[in-house]
């Protein structure tokens, strides 16, 4: 059973590897050598920096069984210390060739790659003589691990599993229930709000354009504040006379001015309060004589028409003495 799976697996790597029709080819003809190339086949990509510049144009088996790769590529200017990598775009993905310049640090292990001023193509510098796997592990290598390890999981390994997990959450179903039934409230809530949720969101994203659509404007903003708050902090002594100075005058004021005369205008308030009493209390009378003296005005040139007279009265003040004849 795990030898069939095996070879499907394999069957999946070498149709993921089938290359497409259309290789990309250039005028400059490279070599490189590699102890293993796995499923690599001819026209398999060739890039420099993620980009495709060339394919592979063959494949052949060196005396001492290594694997001789031929590139045709485009004149990409790489240096004559080149490095050559095998790679894989992803698990079921197809292999190919990168292409770097020579890195001797101890972070890309080029070791024996010799640092030049020629250029990749030149006379006697046709051949990559440092090459890398780092492709992604084949997958049927990578399924065959984890039948292994799935197979070492013995039932007795599971049964000790559960048993650890009864044990560990024996006598806590009311605490789990409690968990759970929170973690519903709080979903629900948070599903209650989603409108509003979505309102803050968008708010904060056009507070956020809005902002970023004026950033010369705030940092102006920000200079003068920066400025502004020099200039207080160089003032702040002069700030807190002025301060006290103030309170003193105000101080002074009340003793001088407002102080001495609260009795005075206490007493004027009353008296005024007073006379307006009198007024209000007369109110009919007032009335009353506003309206004679209405109808005076406007009975009297009535009774002599387009004529002159001379009217005279007379008008008693009667005050609070009852013999008084009014």
């Amino acid at each position: 059973m795990r030898r069939s799976i095996a070879v499907a697996v394999v069957g999946l790597v070498v149709a993921a590897g089938c290359s497409l029709p259309g290789a990309k080819t250039g005028p400059l003809t490279i070599t490189a050598t590699f102890t293993d190339i796995g499923d690599l086949v001819q026209n398999h990509a060739v890039q420099v920096a993620d980009v495709r510049v060339g394919s592979v144009t063959k494949i052949e088996l060196t005396s001492d069984f290594k694997a001789k790769i031929t590139m045709s590529i485009e004149d990409v200017h790489l240096p004559a210390d080149a490095v050559a990598e095998l790679r894989q775009t992803s698990l079921l993905g197809e292999k190919f060739i990168s292409l770097r310049a020579c890195d001797p640090s101890p972070a890309h292990l080029d070791a024996g790659c010799e640092p030049t001023n020629a250029k990749l193509g030149e006379k006697n510098h046709t051949d990559i003589p440092v090459t890398r796997t780092t492709e992604a592990p084949e997958l049927e290598f990578v399924a065959d691990q984890a039948i292994r390890l799935l197979g070492g999981v013995a039932v007795n390994d599971l049964a000790t599993l559960v048993q650890t997990g009864s044990v560990g959450f024996a006598g806590r179903g009311a605490e789990l229930r409690g968990l759970v039934d929170d973690l519903a409230v709080v979903s629900a809530g948070l599903a209650d709000q989603t409108a509003n949720i979505q309102t803050i969101i968008d708010g904060l994203d056009q507070a956020t354009s809005a902002l970023a659509a004026d950033s010369t404007g705030l940092d102006q903003l920000l200079v003068n504040l920066s400025a502004t708050t020099k200039v207080l902090a160089d003032n702040r002594q002069q700030l807190v006379d002025t301060l006290q100075a103030l309170t003193r005058m105000v101080q002074a004021q009340n003793d001088l001015v407002f102080d001495p005369y609260v009795k005075q205008v206490d007493l004027q308030i009353k008296q005024v309060d007073a006379i307006l009493g009198k007024v209000a209390e007369g109110r009919s009378e007032v009335a009353l004589l506003i309206d004679w003296i209405n109808k005076f005005v406007y009975k009297v040139p009535q009774g002599i028409p387009h004529q002159f007279a001379q009217v005279y009265a007379w008008f008693a003040a009667c005050g609070s003495d009852p013999e008084a004849h009014c």
